[in-house]
């Protein structure tokens, strides 16, 4: 492989067209500049320049390679400019990883803001449950995700960015309970709750157990929206996040049922790589997202 820097001195004697432009060009002297363009020629066996008195021009053969390096450096050049975009936020990649309710509910605002501040990135969002999100980023396909933080933390790097409590809600008709109701008595009416694959649903089940109520509900889906509505519409009781429904209950479409044990409050998060660097634009974004949260 013929040294790179050979083509650099190479690519600047064509275009100046003389030697002393070359080295004035190249902060060398005109015979650091001569020594390396005969260099070159030894090594690849071809005249590439033409001597005369007003200068040099391109051999037959140098004209050939000419066409090439020049491309080549464009090339290079291109992509140093396109780095110093990247540098300074003009463009760039983002993928994240988030599940539909904390898309909708919490990420959508800061998307809409982090677009207005840096419109040339571009955001991938890959819509999963926070468990698939964890394999996405195990696997390189996301920068980062944003999940409900599990108690058994895999080896990734955490970081916490707001706390949500998961609340038992019915109808605003809905008869009974009324006041503080034990845990196991919610037992007695129909029970709605996400599907056992969801990290909020898992989160519950050890809540329960740990209480020793054995609640089993009589629904189970995979929609935080569905959910809010079977509550409204009087189907029974709904297990939801408190953080996500204030216009419900704000409203009076939806009372909260206070429980004893209440569940207890956890934490939705960015989580990272452990050991690779994020990119400028995924770095840009967790800065927006949180200022305070740094990798």
């Amino acid at each position: 492989m013929i040294d790179a820097e050979l083509y650099r001195v190479f690519n600047t004697v064509a275009t100046c067209g003389t030697v002393s432009a070359a080295a004035e060009a190249l902060f060398v002297t005109q015979p650091a500049v001569s020594k390396s363009i005969r260099k070159l020629e030894e090594l690849t066996d071809c005249r590439l320049f033409i001597r005369s008195s007003k200068g040099v021009r391109l051999s037959t053969e140098g004209q050939i390679l000419f066409e090439y390096v020049k491309k080549g450096f464009e090339h290079l050049q291109n992509g140093e400019q396109v780095l110093k975009k990247i540098r300074n936020r003009e463009e760039g990649l983002v993928r994240v990883g988030i599940s539909s309710t904390l898309c909708r509910y919490y990420f959508i605002p800061h998307l809409e803001a982090f677009h207005q501040r840096y419109p040339g990135i571009r955001i991938t969002i890959v819509n999963r449950t926070s468990p698939e999100t964890l394999k996405l980023l195990e696997g390189g396909l996301i920068d980062f995700g944003i999940i409900s933080i599990p108690k058994k933390r895999s080896p990734f790097v955490y970081r916490e960015l707001l706390t949500i409590r998961d609340v038992f809600v019915a109808g605003r008709d809905f008869p009974g309970l009324q006041g503080p109701v034990p845990l196991q008595a919610l037992g007695q009416y129909p029970l709605m709750m996400l599907e056992k694959d969801n990290v909020t649903r898992q989160y519950i089940d050890a809540y329960l157990t740990e209480n020793g109520a054995m609640l089993q509900p009589d629904i189970e889906i995979g929609s935080l929206d569905f959910l809010v509505e079977f509550a409204r519409i009087g189907l029974g009781v709904a297990l939801v996040i408190r953080n996500f429904i204030d216009d419900e209950l704000r409203f009076g479409l939806l009372r909260e049922i206070e429980v004893t044990p209440a569940p207890p409050p956890r934490q939705i998060g960015i989580v990272m790589p452990a050991n690779l660097p994020l990119s400028v634009a995924a770095k840009a974004f967790i800065d927006a997202l949180c200022p305070q949260v740094r990798p």
